[in-house]
């Protein structure tokens, strides 16, 4: 790791030198700057590169740091910790029982997880964090085929099947043969958003473009989009929780807002 320096302001960012690059590249996440430059790049170039575009490199990471002060912070996966699902704040409930594996269940507006006794609290929580994510996901997966076939039918297209996953440059995709692809974040926000997401990619089997057109044909599916669409412009880096160890020094998760920016 180095650091680009400007006035009182240090931005550590990690280097990566690569043959495929013919210019500098700069990506910022809430959690790191990353530079990407050509092998045979200088450090006098590199600095003058990002010296050049230093304005946006102050404007994008106070931006991003006011974005990671607002995510949902946790410390541990214990009885009453809050994570977001479906838009809203749910309390977990964790609780050791005689089961060989975790059952996970959604009960009074919050999330219980019954789960084998385990000996350190690190283990605890990476069992507790693996069973949610699995859980949150087949919620996903389940919620979005429902949302498949009533957006299908109202387009008359056809898909051939859903994958929840990790998606890095989008929330969702629908391949010209109707394979449906989401992001697994998706389930923290909430339930309409999602199925705008879904119609979305939907609308993109009749039009596969961004076009005019292409916005009547989510209508026709959807009916009004706006409010979700600026819902999840704005609210992306609340679709997730960061871990936050109470004795651990801070570390920011890798979330999916960020700015990037190349330079001739």
């Amino acid at each position: 790791m180095t650091e680009f320096v400007i006035g009182n302001l240090r931005v550590p960012y990690a280097l990566k030198r690569s043959e495929r690059a013919n210019r500098v590249h700069i990506e910022m996440t809430m959690d790191a700057m990353r530079v990407t430059v050509p092998t045979d790049a200088s450090n006098e170039a590199i600095n003058g590169a990002l010296y050049t575009k230093r304005r946006w490199i102050v404007e994008n990471h106070y931006a991003l740091a006011e974005k990671y002060a607002q995510t949902h912070k946790v410390a541990s996966l214990r009885t009453g910790a809050k994570i977001p699902y479906w838009g809203r704040m749910a309390a977990l409930q964790t609780e050791a029982a005689d089961v060989e594996l975790a059952e996970v269940m959604h009960r009074n507006n919050g999330i219980l997880i019954r789960h084998r006794a385990q000996p350190t609290a690190e283990q605890h929580d990476a069992l507790i964090e693996t069973a949610l994510r699995d859980w949150l996901r087949d919620r996903l997966r389940s919620e979005a085929r429902q949302a498949i076939r009533r957006y299908a039918a109202a387009l008359d297209v056809q898909t051939t099947s859903v994958r929840v996953g990790e998606l890095t440059m989008r929330w969702g995709s629908c391949g010209e043969k109707g394979a449906v692809s989401l992001d697994w974040h998706l389930v923290f926000a909430p339930k309409r958003v999602v199925h705008y997401v879904i119609a979305h990619e939907l609308a993109h089997l009749i039009e596969r473009n961004h076009s005019p057109q292409f916005w009547l044909v989510v209508r026709k599916a959807f009916g009004d989009y706006q409010a979700e669409h600026d819902w999840l412009t704005k609210n992306e880096h609340l679709l997730g929780y960061q871990r936050i160890p109470i004795d651990m020094p801070q570390k920011r998760a890798t979330a999916h807002c960020s700015a990037s920016a190349t330079l001739p």
